[in-house]
């Protein structure tokens, strides 16, 4: 009789560790729509130091599309890198990325834009990459989340999650 009042409590207990999995969310769900008149090469999470950048979603985003739903373990406040084709740029470089596929950036031709950066990044020892993007901080509460990046009529960039 004591192992089965033990056997009934372990199977509660399980089950109610699994209920609870359905009703808090792990993970989440991101869909990003491009509402700039450049293309988005990327979204990428950085780690509080800057020293490791995940990327989260891989597709180039052009603008007035979306990308497709990508679902990551993502759940909290974090530094997001929205990575832009090219901002008003002029000229391009090719460039090999750490997964050893190639991506194309461009070159900031406006300079002094207050929140989009311009930075040269090591290449993972093959080459430089000449690379234009924002950040922000953005807080994931699991589930289904839409970013929609936009400027406004001064040329910055905006982030706004629904």
């Amino acid at each position: 009789m004591k192992y089965l009042r033990f056997f009934l409590c372990l199977v509660a207990i399980s089950l109610t560790a699994c209920m609870s999995h359905v009703f808090t969310d792990t993970t989440t769900r991101l869909q990003v729509e491009n509402k700039t008149d450049v293309t988005i090469l990327g979204v990428d999470i950085i780690s509080e130091d800057g020293t490791s950048v995940q990327p989260w979603i891989r597709d180039a985003i052009e603008p007035g599309e979306k990308s497709k739903v990508v679902e990551e373990d993502w759940v909290g406040t974090f530094r997001v890198r929205v990575r832009f084709d090219k901002w008003d740029g002029m000229h391009s470089s090719q460039a090999m990325a750490c997964e050893k596929r190639p991506w194309v950036v461009q070159a900031l031709a406006k300079q002094g834009e207050p929140n989009v950066f311009e930075k040269e990044v090591k290449g993972c020892g093959e080459e430089d990459v000449h690379m234009i993007y924002s950040e922000t901080t953005l807080d994931f509460e699991g589930g289904s989340q839409h970013l929609i990046v936009s400027q406004d009529e001064d040329g910055n960039v905006a982030f706004k999650l629904k």
